[in-house]
């Protein structure tokens, strides 16, 4: 079974460059998209919700 890291980051979207360059940067890191939210803020940010596995080692609970 595969646990799951979830987050919510921040995304420059005002520019399809800089959000692609945020979206290939957190994908290096392991991150998946799942979801963008529904508006974009004053500054071009937008929050978007990633996952990414967890080692089941490592996971506490």
């Amino acid at each position: 079974m595969t646990i799951w890291e979830y987050d919510v980051k921040e995304i420059r979207f005002s520019e399809w460059s800089k959000a692609k360059e945020d979206l290939n940067s957190l994908g290096t890191d392991g991150w998946e998209l799942i979801k963008f939210a529904d508006e974009i803020d004053e500054n071009g940010m937008i929050a978007a919700v990633f996952k990414r596995p967890v080692d089941y080692v490592d996971a506490s609970f």
